[in-house]
């Protein structure tokens, strides 16, 4: 953190596969500290976003899960080049809201804009 010697794009790596891999650990506070993490450091990169609304749906928090994919989706267009944006409703993470009316709203509207 004092002294970074990674390029950017092995950086977003770095942070998205840590906090990953703290998510499936089941370890979703130190999930969500590494992304907050990011954000901290890059407030633009999508995937950080993306991770936050996985790690908010896995604590069952349905309003940041909705509020993180939909600032993910707005900055999409920063994808690191052959990246893509997964699809949530294909998201393990989002099965649990696949039958709540207000998250298949905001999947409408995040595949609209």
């Amino acid at each position: 953190k004092k002294e970074p010697t990674l390029s950017k794009t092995l950086w977003y790596v770095l942070i998205d596969n840590l906090g990953m891999a703290y998510g499936i650990s089941g370890d979703l506070k130190k999930a969500k500290e590494t992304f907050e993490y990011g954000l901290s450091k890059d407030d633009k990169y999508p995937l950080f976003y993306y991770n936050l609304a996985c790690t908010h749906a896995e604590m069952n928090d349905l309003d940041n899960t909705i509020s993180y994919l939909k600032r993910a989706f707005e900055r999409r267009q920063n994808m690191l080049p052959g990246e893509t944006i997964p699809d949530p409703a294909k998201d393990d993470s989002f099965q649990r809201f696949m039958r709540n009316e207000r998250f298949l709203t905001a999947l409408k509207e995040l595949k609209k804009g």
